[in-house]
């Protein structure tokens, strides 16, 4: 979501204007999404226990699905590329073949963006220059190493929900170790960044309590929950500035 938000911004999109035509929008029914994550996991699972030759290519489950976001996002961005954009914006991705970061600067930038945000079982992979790209929160759920490169200061944005209740099924036991384990490699990546920029990293945590991955209906909470959290630091970042 880092690299949506940050690429509608960065193409010079009016953010008022866009929260205003999202939230009039049913974005669920529109990209044909389930209540939920682990709903939609769920389904994504059981697709795959049918025979092989019932099955189309793992590169294209959630094509459809992905092919409409691309197209979202390619209005959303103004069908530019990287380099015309006015800020620097760089997307982070994981080849899902080699387990590797892949940090998008060039080329389309709803590419960029589609790759940056294809959740597993969500979207399909999203091809970009002969690699198989997935979400970049696989492998770096919060980039501020990445905005370092770039900035003499950083806002990092966690919009990590809070624990659901306990598990109560085999599959949201394996999700929530998911989770566990994604969670412990940004703290640590975070504590990482903490020693190495100090005063110049600033860190917000938005309360999400109760506003799911997929819960676009709550867009205004989330819009305001973002405000709240960034308010606190707007003087001081403006005085470094």
């Amino acid at each position: 979501m880092g690299a949506v938000v940050g690429a509608i911004y960065a193409s010079g999109q009016d953010l008022n204007r866009v929260i205003k035509v999202l939230a009039a929008l049913d974005l669920s029914e529109f990209f044909g999404l389930p209540d939920s994550y682990s709903t939609l996991l769920a389904r994504f699972l059981a697709e795959g226990v049918v025979e092989k030759v019932r099955r189309p290519p793992w590169w294209e489950i959630n094509a459809e699905r992905t092919a409409r976001v691309l197209a979202f996002l390619r209005l959303f961005t103004k069908g530019k590329k990287f380099e015309e954009l006015a800020l620097p914006l760089c997307a982070v991705a994981c080849d899902v073949e080699k387990g590797e970061e892949v940090r998008i600067q060039e080329g389309p930038v709803y590419l960029g963006v589609g790759a940056s945000a294809a959740l597993p079982g969500l979207l399909g992979p999203v091809r970009w220059r002969g690699r198989w790209l997935i979400d970049g929160g696989t492998i770096n759920n919060l980039p501020a190493d990445v905005a370092a490169q770039q900035a003499d200061l950083v806002v990092a944005v966690d919009v990590t929900p809070p624990f659901s209740s306990e598990p109560s099924s085999s599959l949201d036991l394996a999700l929530r170790a998911y989770e566990i384990t994604t969670r412990s490699l940004a703290a640590l990546k975070l504590e990482r960044m903490r020693e190495r920029l100090g005063e110049r990293l600033f860190l917000l945590r938005p309360e999400l309590e109760g506003i799911g991955f997929l819960d676009f209906d709550k867009l205004p909470q989330a819009v305001e929950a973002g405000r709240a959290a960034a308010r606190p630091i707007v003087s001081e970042l403006r005085n470094r500035l």
